[in-house]
């Protein structure tokens, strides 16, 4: 199975939801106007109202799945056929005062998939949002999707529990900040040949408040190496076919070959 993947890089408004909701549409408008087909478009974390919102979180927050940035993407995904992934600030839907910094996945009818939670947060992000829990696999029509979200690609564990659920591709929405580059590619190169995956990563470009970013979306292939990049600090976005029949003949041996009884240790508090 072959599908077509194109991840954005681009630079959000701070606070301003439908700015960036109609800069998200235009991305998808030049995509489908350069290329014929696209099964998936990955954009980065908190892509609706960029990082640094800090407070104001509590005003922009949505509920999935019912918000105003989800309906927008849901109606984009449904006119172009194709499927989405973004970042948004999700409230909970039970307690009003917990939020997520989260990902939501849309498929090509429109149609919200599911959420996914960052369960790894980064420095100040815990004093707003409340940490995920789970890693769900979305079993959708172009197979297999686990979704990370930034700093939880630092943790090889995450990746590890998609592959040992079946994922096919490992989708990465992210805000990672200068002068990190040479760690980001690193470590994306890293999760992909770990566990013998594609992965496609959307990182932002430009600065909000104090903190900037510096791009580097790619898409990988099984052995970490790169199908597709942007390497440059600019708004684009780069595509590439994955083939998902590659991943598997390469990784026939590698879950075989595994010693769980022997990794006890990693389940221990550090």
């Amino acid at each position: 199975m072959k599908i077509d993947v194109a991840v954005v890089q681009m630079l959000p408004k701070l606070y301003d939801k439908k700015h960036n909701l109609n800069k998200m549409s235009s991305f998808v408008k030049k995509i489908f106007s350069e290329k014929k087909k696209c099964d998936l478009i990955i954009f980065p974390e908190l892509i609706t109202t960029a990082y640094e919102c800090g407070e104001k979180f509590y005003e922009l927050a949505e509920i999935f799945p019912e918000g105003e940035s989800i309906d927008f993407i849901a109606n984009l995904a449904c006119e172009y056929d194709t499927h989405i992934i973004f970042g948004f600030a999700e409230r909970d839907r039970t307690i009003d005062s917990v939020l997520y910094n989260s990902a939501a996945l849309i498929d090509n009818e429109g149609n919200p998939v599911g959420v996914y939670r960052k369960v790894h947060l980064f420095d100040k992000e815990s004093l707003v949002f409340r940490p995920g829990y789970d890693f769900p696999i979305f079993k959708t029509r172009i197979g297999n999707i686990g979704i990370m979200i930034c700093w939880d690609t630092s943790f090889p564990e995450v990746a590890r529990i998609y592959a040992l659920q079946g994922a096919d591709l490992l989708a990465i929405s992210t805000n990672w900040e200068k002068p990190y580059s040479k760690e980001w590619d690193l470590l994306t190169a890293a999760r992909a040949f770990d566990n013998v995956l594609h992965l496609a990563a959307a990182n932002r470009v430009g600065t909000d408040k104090r903190l900037a970013f510096f791009g580097h979306s790619r898409i990988l292939d099984p052995l970490g190496d790169a199908l597709v990049k942007i390497d440059e600090e600019i708004e684009a976005y780069a595509s590439a076919e994955v083939d998902y029949d590659r991943t598997r003949k390469l990784r026939k041996g590698q879950l075989k070959d595994r010693r769980p009884d022997t990794y006890g240790i990693l389940t221990r508090r550090y």
